[in-house]
């Protein structure tokens, strides 16, 4: 009895000391260890189970270092001929980053209850778990190095083209062509595979077919459907009072086609922003009127009203454009556009407010023995530049303000500086204009922005150094109203001079002009001149400046004859021609 006790007491002593053992084991395992990795973990199929954050990232890092000098084999079968790159990882744009590698694994078995930590580290332990190691894969040095070695191999599909056919008033649609290229996604992804657990697995390259965006069916009933939007105008397009119709071999070239997310939709159908854009710009040239101001006169130390500003009006080409589409491709055929009307920056109520009290500066040009033309062309351009107000801080242009200059505007063909030659053309003259006015700013003081010499001396121009030469649309005058207030230009013809005079608010300011100096004269007409303009404001020096002109020699420059020219010039050839069959004729008598 006693015997069979003991026995008993001893079994149990055992089952107690291995439970106790195997509860010590248990919580040992899932303490430690407590800054190290799970037992049997593994990062890229490295053994780190045990290691510290340190050990383990010293361990991948020359591991990794390693993997980056190793090759890999690209290799593509193009019938029975083999083309094989081979390349080191590092140079194709892999990057593993071990740092970032050792998080989640770190974490493992850690931070969770007793249980969920215990049996996290048995889970890593019985199936030796392998955490992929972090990478990147550079786009552009992947995509680089297929391209250059195997790019030759691959072959664009072409989508199905819609012509539109100007004659025919038709659209005609090209086939479409399926393409073929490398599946460079999966590439990417067996790449990254490997790369992640430290492997080199040669990559055999295949080509798949590749399908065009836009199918030939589709093109077909999107340009059907692109011709009965045509085939419903014509368009007219409404603004205010005047109406223009787009002709169908216009409005054909604006269409354009964009595939659709669902290929069982047809093509998208949209106008060529810029195609239409560029047709409402220029229409606008013909709608858009600047606002004008009133006509102004300075006279008896007063401004005076000579007829009143007119307003103008700009169309509004960005919600033109719009409203052009939209309603083309509902099929609308009258299209009415916004335009907006602009006021003049000044009207008579505002006149006492410019506070013009006082000439600030004169300039004066002699256009005497120019020919009638040449004097009509004058008178005709100094209209435009009468009245004209010149806005605080406003930066002039000759050239905008005259517009055009052609025979409807008036102009009379006249001598001309134009592709090294002296020239007929329509507005020859203008120059003496412009040149005043250049002569008129300088003395008021005003900042130049943009001035350019003659070619060549011209006497209608002294002297030299003092003139402006203009041709639409470059070269340009154009100068700065610095005065602070609005300037009014006023010019008169006297006999042969012309002169330009600037109104303005009195801000005290001085000119000092200084030439202009002539120098550098050559046999052959050409020559130099320097002028220097000074502005000053109470005794303070505002700025100064020097402009340099360089006159080429007239010679270079051949004008055409006038009829007396041509007339001496006859005559001279008769003569020479009657003296050459005199001696012909004696030398045939002496002969016989």
């Amino acid at each position: 009895m006693n015997f069979e006790i003991s026995k008993k007491i001893k079994i149990g002593l055992y089952f107690l000391t291995g439970a106790i053992f195997f509860i010590l084991a248990v919580f040992f395992f899932e303490q430690f260890p407590s800054r190290a990795f799970a037992f049997g973990a593994k990062i890229g199929g490295q053994d780190i189970g045990g290691l510290s954050k340190e050990e383990a990232r010293a361990k991948l890092e020359k591991k990794i270092n390693e993997f980056y000098q190793k090759e890999i084999l690209f290799s593509y079968t193009n019938g029975k001929k083999i083309i094989s790159k081979t390349i080191k990882i590092n140079d194709l744009g892999v990057s593993l980053n071990a740092k970032e590698s050792l998080e989640e694994p770190y974490l493992a078995g850690k931070n969770e209850a007793f249980f969920k930590n215990l049996k996290a580290k048995v889970k890593i332990l019985r199936e030796k778990s392998n955490f992929p190691l972090v990478l990147k894969i550079s786009e552009k040095k992947f995509d680089e190095f297929i391209t250059e070695n195997f790019g030759e191999y691959e072959r664009l599909p072409q989508n199905a083209e819609i012509i539109f056919d100007e004659a025919a008033l038709i659209f005609k649609v090209q086939k479409s062509k399926n393409g073929s290229a490398f599946n460079r996604k999966e590439i990417k992804e067996s790449l990254k595979k490997s790369s992640q657990n430290l492997n080199i697995n040669n990559i055999y390259l295949s080509l798949k077919k590749t399908l065009p965006e836009i199918q030939e069916k589709e093109a077909k009933k999107a340009a059907s459907k692109a011709e009965k939007i045509i085939n419903s105008g014509p368009y007219t397009i409404v603004i205010g009072e005047e109406t223009f119709v787009i002709e169908n071999r216009i409005l054909g070239t604006w269409f354009s086609f964009a595939p659709k997310k669902n290929l069982k939709e047809t093509l998208k159908i949209y106008l060529d922003e810029e195609l239409s854009g560029n047709y409402l710009t220029e229409l606008s040239l013909d709608i858009n009127i600047e606002p004008k101001n009133p006509t102004l006169m300075f006279e008896n130390g007063k401004i005076k009203l000579i007829s009143d500003g007119k307003n103008g009006k700009s169309l509004n080409i960005k919600e033109g454009l719009k409203k052009l589409q939209e309603e083309i491709l509902a099929k609308k055929t009258t299209i009415t556009l916004p335009f907006k009307e602009k006021k003049p920056s000044i009207n008579a109520d505002k006149i006492k407010e410019l506070k013009i009290n006082k000439l600030i500066g004169k300039g004066e040009s002699n256009f005497w023995g120019s020919p009638s033309n040449r004097i009509h062309n004058i008178k005709n351009g100094v209209l435009k530049f009468a009245g004209v107000l010149i806005a605080p801080n406003e930066e002039f242009s000759f050239n905008k303000t005259l517009g055009d200059v052609n025979a409807a505007q008036g102009y009379l063909p006249e001598l001309v500086i134009k592709n090294n030659k002296t020239i007929p053309e329509y507005g020859g003259g203008i120059c003496q204009v412009s040149t005043t006015i250049f002569r008129v700013a300088i003395n008021s003081g005003m900042k130049i922005l943009e001035r350019h010499n003659h070619a060549y001396p011209v006497g209608y121009y002294n002297p030299q150094g003092f003139d402006a030469t203009i041709y639409l649309p470059s070269p340009d005058l154009k100068f700065k109203n610095n005065t602070g207030g609005y300037v009014l230009i006023q010019p008169k013809i006297n006999g042969n001079t012309l002169t330009f005079e600037f109104y303005g608010k009195d801000d005290k300011r001085k000119i000092v002009v200084s030439g202009p100096y002539q120098y550098d004269f050559k046999s052959d007409g050409s020559m130099k001149a320097r002028l220097e303009q000074e502005l000053w404001i109470n005794g303070k020096l505002i700025f100064k400046d020097t402009f340099l002109s360089f006159y080429k020699s007239p010679n270079l420059y051949p004008h055409p004859l006038t009829e007396e020219e041509k007339r001496k010039k006859e005559e001279e050839d008769a003569k020479k021609k009657a003296e050459k069959e005199k001696k012909e004729g004696d030398k045939k008598k002496q002969t016989n």
